[in-house]
């Protein structure tokens, strides 16, 4: 699953935008540069997301009713995701931002949202119910059981006899 399209960062940051960050010449969206920078922006979602969520996550089940059958659904992002994807992967196709810049302040805000559901201090919120995925472990987001391993001590005190 996308966690954005090229079509949600032309519907939030206008198509004319895109043509500027991705076309030399001003004619169109260069389709295959937006997409790059959305996967990256993914891929940088995915390395705290998969601290907590396993993934690839399943999705929200989102209410798409078609004629003739009013009870049809799709399986989305969850939509705090698409924004937090969408910020980064216009940030990625920005170049040399100011720190004030408002694009920077996106990024920045959007790289602490994933720091925090990494730590399992925030969620991922399907806003139609149910989870957007399968918790690595516990039964909440922050349970999961750390590993730590450390090597054996390699200097005691009696490899340091004789020493002053």
């Amino acid at each position: 699953m996308n966690y954005a399209t090229p079509q949600d960062l032309a519907d939030r940051f206008g198509e004319r935008e895109l043509i500027e960050l991705t076309d030399p010449d001003l004619e169109s969206v260069q389709t295959s540069t937006v997409a790059r920078a959305i996967a990256d922006a993914q891929a940088f979602a995915d390395s705290y997301i998969g601290r907590v969520y396993r993934l690839p996550l399943s999705g929200c089940v989102k209410p798409a009713p078609v004629p003739g059958n009013p009870h049809a659904t799709e399986l989305v992002a969850p939509p705090q995701l698409v924004r937090i994807a969408c910020d980064l992967a216009r940030y990625y196709l920005h170049h040399d931002l100011a720190p004030e810049h408002e694009v920077y302040i996106r990024y920045k805000a959007a790289e602490r949202e994933l720091i925090a559901i990494g730590e399992g201090k925030a969620t991922l919120v399907c806003p139609w119910g149910g989870q957007p995925g399968a918790l690595v472990q516990g039964d909440l987001p922050g349970e999961a059981e750390v590993f730590h391993g450390f090597s054996p001590r390699s200097i005691t005190d009696d490899n340091l006899r004789g020493f002053a």
